[in-house]
C-alpha cells in the first residue's frame, strides 16, 4: 500500500482513524466538522452542508474519505517500479525532469529578454550620437553663415565710415580761409569727392529664416510631423522564436 511506502517518509504525516475522527471547529458556524465534501474536498460540519456554502454538494462520512484518497494514492502507486518516495507518477525524478527543462526555458527566456533589452539600448545610443552630431554639424553651418554674412556687413560698415569721415573732413576744410591748407590737401580733398559721388549700391546678405525639417531617405522626402509619426511605430519586435517545454 502506498501509506505503507510513504511511511517512513521524513515530511509525511500517516492518519489513522483515532486521527481522523479528532478533527477541529468549522470556522465559520464554530461547530464540530463531522463529514468531507467530495465536491470541494474540504471537512465541513453539518450547518456548512444544510445552509452553507456545501449546500447540495456530494458528502461523504469522514472514514469513508480518507479510504478513498488512500485509494487513488495506491492507485497511482502503481504505475512503474515502487520503491519509497518513486513510486509510480509519484516519482520524484519525475517532476524534477519536468522542474529543470521549465526552469531552462524560464532560464531562455530571461537571457532572450536582457539581450534584447541591450540590443535597445545600443540602437538608441547609436542613434542619439548621430542625432548629436548632426546637430553640431547644423550649429557649425548656421555659425559660418552667419560670420560669412556678417564680415561682408562689417566691410560696408568700414567703407561708408570712412565716406563720414571724409565728408566731415572735406565740409571742415570748405570753411578754412587756409589756401595752403586746401592746396595742401588737394589730393585728399579731390579724392573724398570722387568717393562721395559714387551711387551707393546694393548688397546682398543672407540671413537664415528657418530649418528644413525634411527627413531624406533613399530619395524618400519626409517632414517632420511625418518622421515623428514614424518614429513612434520605428523600433517593432522582430520574428518570434518557438520554443517548447515540458509541464
Amino acid at each position: 500500500m502506498i501509506s505503507e511506502q510513504l511511511k517512513s517518509g521524513p515530511s509525511t504525516k500517516q492518519l489513522n482513524s483515532d486521527d481522523t475522527l479528532r478533527v477541529g471547529e468549522c470556522t465559520a458556524h464554530k461547530r464540530q466538522l463531522e463529514a468531507f465534501c467530495t465536491s470541494c474536498h474540504v471537512l465541513i460540519c453539518p450547518t456548512c452542508l444544510m445552509f452553507g456554502d456545501h449546500k447540495g454538494h456530494l458528502v461523504d462520512q469522514m472514514d469513508k474519505a480518507t479510504k478513498d484518497i488512500r485509494s487513488s494514492m495506491d492507485q497511482a502507486a502503481k504505475d512503474g517500479n515502487s520503491t519509497p518516495f518513486q513510486v509510480g507518477i509519484l516519482r520524484l525524478e519525475k517532476t524534477e525532469t519536468v522542474l529543470v527543462d521549465i526552469r531552462h526555458t524560464k532560464l531562455t527566456f530571461e537571457e532572450s529578454k536582457q539581450k534584447v533589452l541591450k540590443e535597445v539600448e545600443q540602437t538608441f545610443a547609436t542613434i542619439f550620437k548621430l542625432i548629436k552630431q548632426r546637430k553640431d554639424e547644423v550649429v557649425n553651418l548656421i555659425n559660418q553663415h552667419y560670420e560669412i554674412q556678417v564680415n561682408n556687413i562689417d566691410t560696408q560698415e568700414q567703407i561708408w565710415m570712412d565716406k563720414q569721415s571724409r565728408a566731415y573732413d572735406v565740409i571742415k576744410l570748405a570753411k578754412s580761409t587756409n589756401d595752403y591748407q586746401l592746396l595742401e590737401k588737394a589730393t585728399y580733398i579731390l579724392e573724398s569727392l570722387e568717393i562721395l559721388r559714387q551711387t551707393p549700391t546694393y548688397k546682398n546678405v543672407y540671413i537664415v529664416n528657418s530649418i528644413d525639417t525634411t527627413f531624406n531617405l533613399n530619395n524618400i522626402s519626409l517632414n517632420l510631423s511625418e518622421f515623428q509619426k514614424g518614429l513612434q511605430n520605428w523600433i517593432k519586435l522582430g520574428d518570434s522564436v518557438l520554443i517548447q517545454f515540458k509541464c
